[in-house]
């Protein structure tokens, strides 16, 4: 439904250099494989997505965007509900006399707060005294920033195998679970070995890994609430802050109350 919608504002608006819309997924709401004829930019307000194109996954939290190009085949799953931004660019627009040539490859990367400010810029403006000329000066300095802004990568979390579905939906009811490898085997019927292998052959990781990232992502929504860090850790399954702080430090190169403050300085009305 998102993407028919999206592609008739497109068909609507062939003149226009940039359109965007606000997009409601609740949790596991499935936009399967499409292509828009212009290229996207999605911002999640809230919640997390797994965008998927071509062989590549991107877990694409709140204080992430991720690119795109036209004509791209992708598919969103949304991990918890999600609340997110999408603005779509005319790949045929030109202006001060030179076309609007933007990445021709996906890519993921962290929103800095000027980041931020372009993308309101580009949707909130005054429609009145913002000219066209005005709106292509930003679209290319937000492609300069897509451009010189590094990749942001999140693991892949969400599994096609049918006996990792199941684990991952329970982790996603309880991720406190304190199952050993040898309990969600006997839980799922396959053997511990098929379950090491699929992990392998999935994510490139050990089970035990892809598991404590699961948990670690599921922080980034509760990271958004006013729940204290111990609860927190307490509730994902860590027998401590200070090792929910660890892990996370680890995977994410700051710690939850770092990524806090920045959520909160950058949140998006």
């Amino acid at each position: 439904m998102n993407k028919k919608l999206a592609n008739e504002q497109i068909s609507a608006s062939s003149t226009s250099q940039v359109i965007a819309k606000t997009i409601h997924m609740p949790a596991n709401f499935v936009d399967d494989w499409h292509t828009h004829i212009w290229h996207q930019i999605i911002f999640p307000v809230t919640g997390l997505l797994q965008s998927d194109i071509g062989k590549s996954s991107f877990i694409v939290p709140h204080n992430a965007i991720l690119f795109v190009p036209a004509n791209t085949p992708h598919k969103s799953v949304a991990v918890t509900q999600t609340r997110f931004l999408s603005l779509y660019l005319n790949p045929s627009h030109s202006a001060m006399g030179q076309n609007m040539k933007f990445l021709n490859e996906p890519k993921s990367c962290l929103v800095t707060p000027f980041l931020k400010e372009l993308i309101l810029l580009l949707i909130q403006g005054d429609k009145a005294t913002q000219t066209e000329e005005m709106t292509a000066h930003l679209l290319l300095v937000l492609n300069d920033q897509l451009v010189l802004a590094n990749s942001y990568q999140i693991p892949l979390l969400i599994p096609d195998d049918r006996r990792l579905k199941t684990i991952f939906s329970q982790l996603k009811q309880q991720p406190d679970l304190q199952l050993t490898l040898s309990d969600w085997a006997r839980r799922v019927g396959a053997s511990e070995r098929t379950l090491s292998r699929l992990c392998a052959k999935e994510f490139n990781q050990s089970f035990s890994l892809w598991r404590q990232n699961v948990r670690l992502v599921l922080a980034l929504q509760l990271l958004e609430s006013k729940q204290s860090i111990n609860s927190i850790a307490l509730d994902l399954g860590y027998q401590s802050d200070s090792a929910f702080i660890h892990a996370f430090k680890g995977l994410f190169n700051q710690t939850p109350t770092q990524y806090r403050k920045e959520y909160r300085k950058n949140a998006l009305a």
